[in-house]
């Protein structure tokens, strides 16, 4: 079954309250399921925006008009009224057809006012009517529905004229963009033929080239063609060389290939490097009150972590600096790079053993 959420509509100073449904897979009418008929479309109506497929629209609204077959809802619909709705929540697609309602009338623009102030006062009182229209009580939607009607009838000229205007500028809009269009084609079209020119005088080029060659005086058209022939001729030679040097090699394998040296000892990823910690020595069991209530917290402890790894990257923190002497390093200008630091500091938590201070 599909769900209802309650939505009011209005429009022409009347309001009506009822349930509408919010997903698309069954009509609330004939109960027909999607699963059932893929091809089944929703249609809405501006009146009262409750929504039924196509099939019961038909039927019902296909002879005249006719009452919505909603429970409690008394609006009188007809067939031409019907429409597919854009948004998937009907509450969005009612506030966007009453905005568009609203700003047909409402149409003036900044330059009709004297002031900027004035002009924000009637942007102010178009909204807080759209706002009553929308989401206001039945008595507020029936006083906005009204000074509606009222601001429309007294101000028929103005916005006849602006609605003409807003015609004019939109069309303006579409021969400008359809200009730009035009002129990108142009320059599109005229792209491709100074790249046809382009190669046509290359061409040409290349003709009058071979026809100066073929005109050239006997001794020097046979040096030319001695020596495109010899290029030729050692392009072939060493084709030939390499070719066969391939084929030796691929076939007969009588080229030794030099083995790598075997390693020496399991591969160290360190390089050698001794981490071993020279002013205190890893041994068994390091213990402190502090620590102790973590070791078997499993707030702290996870799958695969080994607690003594924290305790020795904190004892390594602590000894790191004892050996360092800013002094000299200024003098002497040695110093390790954060790096290097790092490194050692990645290795001496990866000996893993017991700590003991000496």
């Amino acid at each position: 079954m599909s769900r209802k959420a309650p939505l009011t509509a209005a429009r022409g100073g009347a309001a009506t309250t009822a349930l509408l449904p919010t997903t698309d897979d069954m009509c609330p009418v004939c109960k027909t399921i999607r699963y059932l008929n893929k091809d089944m479309e929703f249609l809405i109506n501006p009146e009262c925006y409750h929504s039924m497929c196509s099939n019961c629209v038909n039927r019902l609204f296909n002879d005249g008009p006719n009452q919505c077959p909603y429970a409690g809802c008394h609006r009188t619909l007809r067939r031409k009224g019907f429409r597919s709705a854009f948004f998937g929540d009907l509450t969005v697609e009612r506030e966007v057809d009453i905005r568009r309602r609203v700003a047909a009338v409402f149409n003036q623009a900044e330059e009709d006012f004297e002031t900027l102030r004035d002009f924000n006062n009637y942007l102010q009182m178009v909204e807080d009517l759209t706002f009553d229209l929308v989401s206001g009580s039945e008595g507020k939607r029936r006083a906005a529905e009204a000074q509606l009607q009222q601001w429309e009838a007294s101000h028929k000229a103005d916005i006849e004229r602006n609605r003409k205007a807003g015609r004019e500028a939109d069309e303006q809009a579409r021969r400008r963009l359809t200009a730009e269009k035009e002129a990108a084609r142009q320059r599109r079209i005229e792209a491709l033929q100074e790249a046809e020119e382009e190669k046509r005088e290359r061409l040409l080029n290349r003709e009058a080239e071979l026809d100066s060659l073929a005109s050239a005086p006997e001794g020097q058209r046979v040096q030319l063609k001695r020596r495109g022939q010899l290029g030729r001729v050692e392009t072939a030679v060493n084709t030939a060389i390499t070719t066969a040097d391939v084929g030796r090699l691929s076939i007969r394998g009588l080229k030794e290939k030099k083995k790598p040296p075997a390693p020496e000892g399991p591969y160290d990823p360190f390089g050698g490097m001794d981490f071993v910690p020279s002013r205190y020595k890893l041994g068994p069991g390091l213990s402190h009150p502090q620590i102790d209530k973590y070791r078997y917290d499993q707030g702290h402890t996870t799958g695969g972590y080994d607690f003594d790894e924290y305790t020795a990257r904190v004892m390594y923190e602590a000894f790191a600096g004892l050996g360092v002497f800013i002094e000299d390093e200024k003098e002497v200008g040695i110093g390790l790079s954060a790096s290097t630091v790092a490194t050692i500091g990645a290795g001496i938590a990866a000996v893993g053993d017991r700590m003991e201070l000496d």
